[in-house]
């Protein structure tokens, strides 16, 4: 007989509740678990550099030495919980490597050995990073080139850039996980960029967007002043995707979806406004969006980092969710900041460490048959 509910339980329906609890637990961690595809480490934006602590444009401070040893701390963490891969989301080291004499000039100790500072702090970080085994999934941004030419970064990163027909070097790819079920896309935005350009065509649209949406250009190539909303993201130190890349993407989505595969984004440059800040979009934004909206069945989000802040964005027409993640370069000591993303077959968990945030992201929108 049922007791009611005025009155205690007996020992025995005591035990019986407890088991079901138990039982229903077990259920719904066996479903969860069921439903789990992978987990994957991320960082973003370490921005080392072999000097004091500084500030960014704005006056948000910036600790270059201490980015590395989260690095590190953050490779141990990925090596020790086995997870299946890394995504670097790029500028892995900073621009002012270039000018560490002038920063070290009274801190002779943290001057590198040789000239090419850039280099030493690139291997340096990477040293960091080795702490992890398995594979890093590295995008560049505006910081590596800085410092390296597309040739060089390739080497360092192990970014298989392509040599198009125009003769350049184009870093997008794509990596399939081993249980073939999740598919990570890596776009290269600095396609179409002025920095580390010579004079090829792909120089020559970079200037010629770069003076038909920004009068600051090029006494202030950098600079967003008069510019509002969107339009602040033609600054010389963003990039766009051209039209090569963009057919290459469109074939490689519908590649994934014949493969019954959910894809993830990797980017530096955010991609859909009301994520970031303007100023920190890829130029033609809009035409790597209708693409990803026509494939929102397999698309599951897409991860970028570049702006420093974290946010979030789902967009309202397809249902993917954008996610910009955290600098680790703007973190405190004794503050390490990284993540963990697990992926299910119905959502996505963000597990923030430091000052990255964590959320969970569901897949409602997907249509993966």
């Amino acid at each position: 007989m049922t007791p009611k509910s005025n009155q205690a339980l007996s020992p025995m329906n005591v035990i019986e509740d407890h088991d079901r609890q138990v039982d229903e637990y077990d259920n719904a961690a066996n479903d969860e678990d069921n439903n789990h595809i992978l987990t994957m480490g991320v960082i973003a934006d370490i921005q080392h550099a072999p000097i004091p602590n500084g500030f960014s444009y704005s006056g948000t401070p910036r600790y270059y030495r201490h980015s590395l040893s989260t690095a590190k701390h953050a490779a141990l963490h990925f090596e020790k919980e086995q997870v299946s891969l890394v995504i670097n989301l790029g500028d892995i080291i900073d621009g002012k490597c270039q000018e560490v004499h002038i920063h070290c000039k009274d801190e002779k100790d943290f001057l590198p050995p040789d000239n090419d500072p850039g280099h030493d702090a690139i291997d340096s970080v990477l040293d960091a990073l080795s702490a992890y085994s398995g594979d890093i999934l590295h995008t560049y941004g505006n910081h590596e080139l800085y410092n390296f030419s597309r040739e060089d970064i390739g080497n360092k990163l192990n970014i298989p850039f392509v040599k198009e027909e125009c003769g350049e070097l184009v870093g997008y790819y794509y990596k399939t996980s081993i249980c073939n079920k999740v598919r990570f896309v890596v776009i290269d935005s600095y396609d179409v960029a002025i920095m580390k350009r010579n004079d090829g065509i792909k120089r020559q649209k970079a200037v010629s967007i770069l003076q038909q949406n920004n009068p600051n250009y090029p006494e202030k190539e950098n600079s967003p002043e008069g510019l509002k909303g969107v339009n602040k993201r033609f600054v010389a130190f963003n990039g766009a995707v051209d039209t090569v890349q963009l057919s290459w993407l469109r074939a490689t989505l519908e590649e994934a979806k014949l493969a019954k595969q959910m894809v993830f984004i990797i980017s530096h440059q955010p991609i859909i406004p009301e994520s970031s800040s303007g100023v920190c979009l890829i130029w033609n934004y809009d035409e790597i969006l209708d693409i990803l909206r026509e494939y929102k069945s397999i698309v599951a989000a897409a991860f970028a980092g570049h702006a420093h802040k974290g946010s979030y964005r789902r967009d309202p027409e397809s249902g993917i969710h954008f996610r910009i993640f955290e600098a680790a370069l703007e973190s405190p000591d004794p503050i390490k900041t990284y993540g963990f993303v697990d992926i299910f077959t119905d959502k996505v968990v963000v597990r923030g460490e430091g000052d990255l945030h964590s959320a969970e992201y569901i897949l409602d929108h997907l249509r993966i048959e």
